[in-house]
């Protein structure tokens, strides 16, 4: 399979192509958790850094200079 095809695939196709499972129930739940949760940022050179949001406790993404909450859409300083 290409690069390309690859890429073209949902998340939700993605996430339960790598749990390798034919169990209708962990599917269904592989679906709702891409449908639930945000997508993380593109990777940079450092990777992806996370942190906790201290406004709502959910999941905060390094984008930059800048840490955004991918929940509440609390943003930060990254050196603060």
């Amino acid at each position: 399979m290409t690069d390309f095809v690859d890429e073209a695939r949902t998340r939700a196709a993605r996430l339960i192509r790598m749990a390798a499972t034919e169990d209708t129930r962990l599917r269904d739940q592989l679906r709702q958790y891409a449908a639930s949760t945000p997508d993380p940022p593109l990777m940079g050179s450092d990777g992806i850094q996370t942190t906790g949001c201290p406004q709502c406790r959910n999941t905060m993404w390094r984008q930059r200079d800048l840490w955004v909450c991918a929940a509440c859409g609390h943003v930060k300083d990254t050196t603060s």
